[in-house]
């Protein structure tokens, strides 16, 4: 925590070493959160690179003694968010404005194993159900540490869990 709060301090006074040091030291975390999203490692890093250009932009609204790594979780996620809403638009208007559809051969297996079912299924979640399910069972953080990551209440966390599992039990006992 200290040194979290001495590198920002560094970093707000405009020393680089310190901004690389923030990188270095939190890169892993943002990019295991951004790859639980996105599949391709071009899209990992992109995000990537705008979370920390984002995080470099308002360094000065980040208060040194608060709990920096959730701040750059929550900052790391919402930019997840907006990049999910940005696909999802881009994908509706391609499919009424864009060329028909030509539908290549698929190379991948007709019947996925159980984790490819289970991924397939977690993937077509809402993110606003599937965000706050991968926090947990993946990243392993308590309902409180997603409420305040997503800027949620922790019952509105609670009642998101439940009704991802319960979808994603649904989907999966369709298959």
């Amino acid at each position: 925590m200290e040194f979290d709060r001495e590198l920002i301090v560094r970093a707000q006074s405009g020393d680089t070493s310190a901004q690389e040091a923030i990188v270095k030291h939190f890169s892993a975390m943002v990019f295991r959160l951004i790859s639980r999203f996105f599949r391709s490692r071009e899209d990992v890093e992109d995000l990537a690179q705008d979370v920390f250009l984002k995080l470099f932009t308002r360094i000065d609204q980040v208060r040194p003694d608060e709990n920096f790594s959730g701040w750059l979780a929550r900052v790391t996620v919402n930019t997840c968010y907006d990049e999910l809403r940005k696909t999802r638009r881009r994908k509706l208007a391609m499919e009424t404005y864009g060329p028909p559809a030509h539908t290549e051969p698929s190379v991948a297996p007709v019947e996925p194993d159980l984790h490819g079912k289970a991924r397939i299924a977690l993937q077509s979640l809402d993110p606003k159900l599937r965000i706050p399910l991968i926090l947990k069972e993946v990243e392993e953080m308590s309902v409180e540490q997603i409420a305040r990551t997503m800027g949620l209440t922790e019952t509105n966390v609670k009642v998101r869990l439940f009704r991802a599992r319960k979808k994603l039990a649904s989907i999966l006992g369709q298959r």
